[in-house]
């Protein structure tokens, strides 16, 4: 196979996702989970190959970082000459008025007011071709879910989760592999000693819970 980004023939994965954002986290009908948008089947693509256009059918477990896994399409820009993908000239995006919505609907929970924050879930919604919901279905899970169908791949998730203090609860839920492993301490991230070590003028204290 050659390397390729659009064409739909061998991807440099990064990133696997887990199986709860590949299969259960968006709606069939919902535009973000189109195939253009999310990849979940390859093809090859050497003109010198026999199997040349055919689908990609792997055998045995297909989940696994060795193999193939889906992947999200957002930053497609590759060369074939550049294998590792070290350059590229795409654009990248700074500011997302969808991402302002689930912001504005963030607050609007947090003071009480559910029926605005679903008014304004709903604008991203919309655009992705999915039904509108009341403010019933607004809860803190539900807009984290909704930011991971909108902006995956353009926020860093980690210091989202950290911020609404979700984060160990998610990856409990929805990470088998960090899941199991991951503590309430883990909220914070470890200070490194040689950072503490510079701070001479003044004891700079170690995040909970963690080691020297």
């Amino acid at each position: 196979m050659l390397v390729a980004d659009s064409l739909g023939g061998r991807g440099i994965g990064r990133i696997r996702p887990t199986n709860w954002w590949v299969y259960q986290l968006y709606e069939a009908k919902d535009m973000r989970n189109s195939p253009y948008n999310l990849r979940r089947y390859y093809y090859y693509n050497n003109p010198s190959s026999a199997k040349y256009g055919q689908r990609v059918v792997l055998t045995g477990n297909l989940d696994t970082m060795q193999n193939a896994y889906a992947h999200n399409t957002k930053w497609y820009y590759s060369e074939a000459s550049d294998v590792l993908v070290t350059n590229t000239y795409k654009d990248r995006i700074m500011m997302r008025l969808a991402e302002t919505y689930l912001l504005q609907a963030e607050a609007q929970l947090m003071q009480g007011h559910t029926d605005d924050a679903a008014a304004s879930i709903n604008e991203v919604r919309r655009r992705a071709g999915v039904d509108d919901i009341t403010g019933a279905n607004v809860t803190l899970d539900f807009i984290l879910d909704e930011r991971a169908r909108e902006l995956t791949g353009e926020e860093n998730r980690r210091l989202t989760l950290m911020r609404t203090g979700k984060l160990v609860d998610r990856t409990k839920l929805y990470n088998p592999v960090a899941g199991p492993t991951i503590a309430p301490h883990n909220n914070l991230l470890p200070i490194p000693q040689s950072e503490i070590d510079l701070n001479k003028d003044a004891k700079l204290e170690q995040n909970p819970d963690y080691k020297k």
